[in-house]
């Protein structure tokens, strides 16, 4: 910038340059975690050699980044799934929190080595992920999608049950809570936010129309406005 005093900058010493007797290739001070798969790299220096088409190998190269991505994700997408409550305790917003150090422990007998038979420090590379934005987004997109699931699979399990049984001890102020809840959740089902199915959504209104109607009628009138 103007004005600024000039910065002194610091030349290596043509001794320490050590790269111009180096063969040709690829140099990082990046320590990998995963070994490098040398039947892969055999394969396209193979098709190099018999000048395959350049697409060819990039679908080659994309498959194996493809399966290692898999082998990698999968058990992070099975703990996620072990996090989900039990079916018979199903309720919103009870996901179990993700421990970092359960999921390595679980790596024992359900880890990437089942899939893959690259070796390397898995358990490493899983550290380093988990410090990286990446994790962060992944898992925020899938406690969202199991949290609107836990919500889909509340509302089936209130569908399933005997409304007018269920009404018989209740005040109203439980019944009319049932009905806004209820409401509220077709609203987001109907803007696609809950993977709802449609019998399951017909039997909600139905309830809200009994719910509805076992109150006074002045409760009647404030929920259903003209």
């Amino acid at each position: 910038m103007p004005g600024d005093p000039p910065k002194q900058v610091k030349l290596k010493k043509p001794s320490r340059l050590k790269t111009l007797d180096a063969k040709p290739g690829l140099y990082t001070a990046y320590t990998t975690y995963l070994h490098r798969d040398k039947a892969l790299l055999r394969r396209l220096l193979k098709g190099l050699q018999k000048k395959r088409p350049s697409d060819v190998q990039t679908a080659v190269l994309r498959r194996h980044l493809l399966e290692l991505t898999q082998s990698f994700i999968i058990p992070l997408e099975h703990y996620m799934a072990s996090l989900m409550p039990l079916q018979k305790s199903i309720t919103p917003w009870k996901i179990h929190p993700f421990r970092q150090d359960d999921f390595l422990r679980s790596l024992e007998r359900s880890g990437p080595q089942l899939t893959c038979l690259l070796k390397g420090d898995w358990l490493g590379l899983y550290r380093r992920f988990f410090k990286s934005p990446h994790f962060d987004g992944w898992y925020r997109q899938r406690r969202k999608e199991m949290a609107q699931k836990l919500e889909a699979l509340h509302l089936e399990a209130i569908c399933e049950a005997n409304i007018e049984i269920w009404m018989q001890d209740k005040s109203e102020v439980e019944v009319v809570d049932l009905v806004l809840k209820l409401r509220e959740r077709l609203v987001r089902a109907q803007g696609h936010q809950l993977p709802m199915k449609e019998a399951t959504l017909r039997r909600a209104r139905l309830y809200i129309e009994t719910a509805i109607g076992s109150l006074p009628k002045d409760l009647q009138v404030v929920l259903c406005p003209p």
